[in-house]
């Protein structure tokens, strides 16, 4: 009976931000004139007023559970522009971003090994290994666990030699 009422007590005091997480993310977005604009986009599973909450960006929803996963859309426009609607509502050239560990960065190529391969001319770095458009959508799918993001995987995208 002592051991139980010690269970007890302890799950109680365990504190209910275990399992949530914030991992951080900002960045630069190049826009077609050339000018820059900063870049705030980062995950949250945080507990708000006793709810459940996920957020990407400034956008938040109140959930049941952690989503398994979210996807950011990247579309190349007449080979010419990015679209990341999910951060601006107008078209790129570029952008840098750092995720928590993760580094990405959309450009357009200036590597002469790349030339032939950078549909539009543009290249994505993902923590130093490239990625190329297959076709004129991509996603960054980022997976989540209790402690963040556990994967980031991208598809509509190559990389040379994989």
């Amino acid at each position: 009976m002592v051991k139980m009422s010690l269970l007890l007590l302890f799950l109680l005091w365990l504190p209910k931000s275990w399992g949530y997480f914030t991992v951080p993310g900002h960045g630069q977005l190049v826009l077609l004139d050339g000018s820059r604009q900063s870049l705030q986009f980062g995950f949250a599973f945080t507990q708000k007023n006793g709810t459940d909450v996920f957020q990407a960006g400034i956008q938040q929803v109140e959930v049941a559970e952690l989503p398994d996963k979210y996807t950011l859309a990247l579309v190349l426009h007449q080979d010419e522009q990015i679209w990341v609607t999910d951060w601006i509502n107008q078209p790129l050239q570029g952008f840098e971003w750092t995720l928590g560990k993760h580094s990405f960065k959309l450009s357009k190529n200036t590597d002469p090994k790349y030339q032939d391969k950078a549909r539009g001319g543009y290249v994505l770095m993902f923590d130093k290994t490239p990625y190329f458009f297959h076709k004129n959508m991509a996603q960054i799918k980022f997976h989540f666990t209790r402690d963040g993001v556990s994967e980031v995987r991208i598809e509509g995208m190559f990389t040379p030699g994989r």
